[in-house]
């Protein structure tokens, strides 16, 4: 029982490995010598919770795509005083964030 078990775990990682090299290599295939920008925006309105969750998610989420200077866009929607301090606490830490009202987002984009 043990070994049908550990066979069946051992397929499925090798499938899963399989299918992330294709997927690397895909990517390899299609890379061009003008990446462009990439931007993941995030717009917070009133009173969040989870600011600080939702931004290190975000921050994590963009570290994983290959060869790109990806940032994270955090749009002031209108949200309260604690959660822009901690919006600007994550963007003193962590440097692909930024802060910006949505009057701005457009001039950042087209850069």
């Amino acid at each position: 029982m043990f070994e049908i078990i550990f066979k069946s775990v051992f397929v499925l990682f090798a499938i899963l490995g399989i299918v992330e090299a294709f997927r690397m290599f895909l990517f390899w295939l299609l890379k061009t010598k003008n990446p462009g920008g990439f931007f993941l925006i995030v717009s917070m309105t009133g009173h969040d919770e989870e600011a600080e969750l939702v931004l290190r998610s975000a921050c994590e989420r963009i570290k994983w795509f290959p060869d790109s200077a990806a940032q994270l866009l955090v749009v002031d929607c209108g949200m309260d005083e604690e959660t822009r301090r901690i919006c600007e606490i994550a963007c003193y830490e962590l440097p692909e964030i930024r802060l910006c009202r949505p009057d701005e987002v457009q001039k950042i984009l087209c850069r």
